[in-house]
């Protein structure tokens, strides 16, 4: 068995929930959002594009609040109002790319990743309980991506169908941002070895 983190009263509580008789967790920890780099990569786009937009915005505000007793009311009103509100949804687009690392680090402290003799499993406590899982005789090979410090992810490979066009789908558990990653490897192999 392979030491685990504390975890949260709520999230423990509800991982414990989660098994059937006699199932025994050997591993779970909750990932670390900093480690989902896709989230925090959007900030370099992000910034800039909302950056701009909130000039373009400011600029286009000019015109209806600067405009003078012989400003033609076209020009007041149609540049004044149709301008910025064309900016608006620029703006909306720019404070949801932002807001989506907050959004990752949020969904990651009411997640675990937990392995058991018996199944992978994600669950995400957020009010209630969402929860996925595969049986450990049904995974298929494994990609796994490590840092240095032993954090990473691990890609599973779960099942693979062919579609109506004749090209084949495969699909895949992914647990990503997750500590000790080639220890937990090691163990979701040897549950495939061990007889059930």
């Amino acid at each position: 068995m392979i030491s685990t983190p504390a975890l949260p009263t709520q999230i423990k509580q509800a991982l414990t929930a989660a098994l059937v008789a006699s199932e025994r967790v050997r591993w779970a920890a909750q990932p670390s959002a900093r480690r989902m780099t896709a989230a925090f990569g959007i900030y370099l786009f992000a910034i800039p594009w909302t950056a701009f937009a909130l000039f373009w915005e400011s600029m286009a505000v000019i015109p209806f609040f600067a405009a003078g007793p012989d400003t033609p009311m076209l020009m007041k009103y149609g540049f004044g109002i149709v301008f910025p509100l064309f900016g608006l949804p620029f703006i909306a687009a720019g404070a949801w790319m932002l807001y989506q690392p907050i959004r990752a680090m949020r969904k990651a402290a009411r997640t675990v990743h937990a392995v058991t003799d018996r199944r992978v499993m994600t669950l995400v406590v957020d009010g209630g309980v969402e929860s996925r899982s595969v049986f450990v005789d049904r995974i298929g090979p494994i990609e796994r991506k490590q840092a240095r410090d032993g954090w990473g992810s691990l890609r599973i490979e779960t099942h693979s169908r062919i579609d109506s066009d004749g090209d084949r789908i495969t699909e895949r558990f992914e647990m990503i941002g997750i500590p000790d990653v080639a220890r937990v490897e090691q163990l979701l192999i040897k549950g495939q070895n061990e007889p059930s």
